[in-house]
């Protein structure tokens, strides 16, 4: 509403407004009387420009909206304080006329003696609340609620203020304004990067790539700067806004990058006051919807079966949900992992029970159909998505599934849109792949296979995909079903062949592949790269018996992977006095050896053992060039097991040089003395060097 001199200004200006449109619209209406065709007014180049009259329809427009626009001050507010002859009102005044409505009611209701519980059940000033809602709220927190990057989730639990009554009340009505200081001229860049490792390591269940001191330095940092407000724990202080950091709630953004740009940037968060802008009563109703949506949604979640979800949780570690559903150091579950694909990128989705940017808002059936048929909301979904596998996933797994998703915590994170080129980009090309290469016959099990071997099979074909990465893949990347677990290459690392014949040839045995799963070492090698993902975020927090059967069913082999019985383990034998002598051996020792040992036995905390090493034994030497020339990160996947970095020697060796070494540490320490050529080497040079995965220290784990 203007002020009285504001609104006789805004009519004054009107009025002058139309007063001249009017004097225009007669002046040149009496001058086209006057027009002269054939007079030249002016000429330009040769080019006369006449007295001719304008076109009347012009001019008969402009007196149209003349008229109109004049009937409509009369009509319709726009003059001031004027409301027009209509009385219309904007939707913001309907809005005070409703609130006298809910005035009425909640007095009725004796609302002050009433908490905000108690009025969540009643339906008028819940859907009012929710209007209130859409208009001032939704835009910030999101249609539900349920928050966005820096606009927190209002529906939930998680509250970085009070959360009772008056604290909700006071929030809305006063505002809120959080600030953290910027650490930028306080901190190094490797402490904010130590500070920020230790902040995401505190969350239950995240696997942050960090060594053990990093975490420790990180903690010393934490304990001196931000203890203060955020406690010693980091469990957050509700009466300033400091945040809980412990657990899975990430307001400000909460991969490792992001964290560090809070910690280094400082936050200046301001939610506005809007007791200028709604009644009490309007708070009211907004305070009594935000309960009846978080009480909905508490609902929804404690109506679940607590077995059922602690199932489903086990079943989609099993499953290695999170590892790609994870971007790099990214929120549990939000997607963003790239997949390079020879036609395009595709990026994992976001399938936290975020209703907007997750899958908060599917129905069972339809997570059903997008984890065991690839048929998703959006349409069909593309094989990256393992379900090819996961359509052997039992009904009551799927089941427990569903109910461990449906108690995730919602993560904002934007769902990144796949680079696909055409035509693999149109959707509906999937239908066609799956009719060729979607076989979905049911496993089959042997009646003489026991107990052991039947779930191990069910873990490694169904839950595990094992076959999605250590199976070669045709043009149209679907698995070539007649070469199953014959490996294949990932991201320039070899998924190896695990069939039970290589198993058996380099000497793994059933507590072998269940140490390396479980802890991702073992006296047959170590797990690096996208292994070391899995056992990171999958295989370790299975049960042992479980990780026994799918070695039982590896070791034993299966139909289109029998072991051959005259199968006998290689037997390396290690550095003769004779080898000691040799120009290979001194280029060993001088190289390899210092952290290896002069032996190639290993040294403890410092590298691994490269005798009878599985990798150094493998048919395929792939992985054995790749490593010497991208190097190698620790994996982190036990604080007090990590290994010292592998350098990169892509730089410091010929293609001919290295495939004299790489042939004599394979035939002394695997027993494989078929030997790696100059052209091997070059041809994986050259595929690094493209990928740009070579030089330096390689990160992976990340």
């Amino acid at each position: 509403m203007l002020s009285t001199f504001w609104s006789a200004w805004v009519i004054i200006l009107t009025v002058i407004f139309l007063v001249i449109m009017g004097y225009v619209i007669w002046h040149y209406w009496h001058k086209n009387h006057e027009a002269d065709a054939d007079k030249a007014l002016h000429v330009y180049d040769g080019i006369a420009e006449n007295d001719a009259k304008l076109p009347m329809v012009l001019l008969y427009s402009y007196l149209i909206a003349f008229i109109a626009s004049a009937i409509f001050f009369v009509l319709y507010p726009g003059m001031g304080n004027w409301q027009g002859l209509m009385n219309w009102h904007s939707t913001d005044e309907l809005q005070q006329y409703d609130t006298k409505i809910i005035d009425k009611k909640l007095a009725a209701l004796q609302s002050d003696s009433k908490t905000l519980t108690q009025l969540s059940q009643n339906e008028d000033i819940v859907g009012y609340g929710e209007k209130l809602f859409n208009n001032h709220c939704e835009a910030c927190h999101g249609k539900n609620g349920q928050g966005q990057l820096h606009f927190p989730n209002l529906v939930d639990n998680e509250w970085i203020y009070d959360s009772s009554d008056a604290g909700i009340i006071s929030s809305i009505t006063h505002g809120r304004h959080g600030v953290m200081v910027g650490w930028k001229d306080v901190l190094t860049e490797q402490q904010i990067e130590d500070v920020s490792t230790y902040v995401a390591s505190l969350q239950t269940n995240r696997a942050v790539p960090a060594a053990k001191v990093q975490r420790e330095q990180g903690q010393q940092l934490f304990e001196y700067n931000c203890a203060a407000c955020h406690g010693d724990a980091g469990t957050g202080n509700t009466q300033i806004g400091a945040y809980n950091l412990t657990d899975d709630t990430w307001v400000h953004g909460g991969n490792i990058a992001q964290i560090q740009t809070t910690v280094r940037e400082g936050l200046d968060s301001v939610m506005p006051a809007f007791d200028k802008q709604l009644s009490k009563a309007q708070i009211t109703a907004l305070g009594a919807y935000l309960t009846h949506q978080r009480l909905k949604g508490q609902k929804q979640v404690t109506a679940l079966d607590a077995d059922m979800v602690k199932r489903g949780e086990y079943l989609a570690y099993a499953g290695d949900c999170v590892a790609c559903h994870t971007a790099e150091n990214g929120e549990l579950f939000g997607g963003g992992l790239a997949f390079p694909t020879p036609f395009g990128a595709l990026y994992s989705t976001n399938i936290s029970t975020h209703v907007e940017r997750g899958i908060g808002s599917y129905t069972y059936q339809e997570f059903h159909d997008a984890v065991r048929l690839g048929v998703a909301k959006h349409g069909n979904l593309y094989p990256a998505m393992p379900y090819t596998s996961y359509q052997y996933i039992t009904e009551e797994d799927t089941q427990a599934l569903w109910a461990y998703m449906q108690s995730l915590t919602p993560v904002s994170s934007p769902n990144i849109p796949n680079g696909m080129i055409f035509p693999t980009n149109i959707r509906l090309g999937m239908w066609a792949w799956n009719l060729v290469f979607f076989d979905e016959d049911k496993l089959t099990y042997p009646p003489e296979a026991s107990d052991a071997w039947k779930r191990g099979k069910y873990l490694t074909m169904g839950l595990g995909h094992c076959a999605e990465c250590h199976t070669p893949r045709n043009v149209a990347q679907a698995l070539e079903e007649d070469n199953p677990f014959q490996g294949n290459i990932i991201d320039h690392w070899n998924a190896p062949d695990i069939t039970a014949n290589e198993l058996h040839q380099h000497g793994w045995e059933v507590k072998d592949i269940s140490d390396f799963l479980k802890t991702g070492h073992s006296s047959k090698g170590t797990a690096f790269a996208g292994m070391a993902d899995v056992v990171k975020n999958s295989t370790r927090y299975m049960t042992r018996d479980d990780l026994d059967a799918i070695a039982e069913y590896l070791l034993t082999g299966d139909e289109g992977n029998r072991l051959d019985p005259a199968t006998k383990p290689l037997q390396p034998s290690g550095f003769s006095v004779a080898d000691k002598q040799t120009k290979e051996y001194q280029i060993f020792a001088e190289t390899c050896g210092a952290c290896h040992g002069p032996d190639g036995k290993g040294r403890k905390d410092i590298a691994p053992a490269l005798l009878g090493n599985g990798i150094i034994a493998h048919s395929e030497p792939y992985n054995t060039v790749a490593v010497v020339l991208r190097g190698l990160s620790p994996d982190y996947l036990e604080p007090n097991r990590d290994y010292m970095p592998m350098s990169s020697f892509n730089d410091i060796a010929g293609d001919a040089e290295m495939a004299r070494m790489i042939s004599f540490i394979r035939d002394k320490l695997g027993a494989r003395s078929e030997p790696v050529t100059k052209e091997m080497v070059k041809e994986i040079r050259i595929s690094l060097e493209k990928g740009g995965v070579t030089g330096g220290v390689h990160e992976t784990g990340k």
